[in-house]
């Protein structure tokens, strides 16, 4: 055994485990999978940041607090079964509807606001592009946690 300077931590665990038999790191892919959606999400909250710092208007953050507000009906649907079309309970079919009320008003609330002059055109690109970002963080994140139960990486 490596001298106890030279183990991994504890809480590195499968992070860092090598695959038995080719000695190469078994999860490259799981680390890949974390690395993606955390940088994602950062670039998101970074074009939020930017759509505000770079007009000196810092009303576009309003999609930061509707971004917080999806996290509610997200855990809700995530407690319940697979398929739209199973026999679900009434809340399941009122956490979908909240969570497309909020995705339409995180769509529409920047160009509401551009259209009545509170913010720059510029801006609502921006705050568009981060919500594309946010998008594109779940979908990332979905597939490399499909990839990982399916036993691929």
């Amino acid at each position: 055994a490596p001298p106890r300077s030279l183990r991994y931590p504890s809480w590195a665990g499968p992070l860092l485990a090598r695959a038995p038999a080719s000695g190469t790191p078994a999860t490259m892919s799981n680390l890949v999978g974390l690395l993606v959606p955390a940088g994602l999400l950062s670039l998101a909250i970074f074009m939020h940041i930017l759509a505000c710092a770079m007009y000196n208007n810092w009303w576009p953050l309003m999609s930061l607090l509707l971004y917080a507000l999806m996290l509610l009906p997200l855990a809700a649907l995530a407690r319940q079964s697979e398929s739209l079309f199973d026999s679900a309970p009434t809340g399941f079919h009122w956490a979908i509807f909240l969570l497309a009320s909020l995705v339409t008003l995180v769509i529409g609330v920047p160009i509401v606001m551009w259209h009545v002059d509170v913010i720059e055109s510029g801006s609502v690109f921006f705050n568009l592009s981060g919500f594309v970002l946010l998008l594109a963080t779940g979908a990332s994140a979905a597939l490399f946690g499909e990839k990982q139960s399916d036993g691929w990486g």
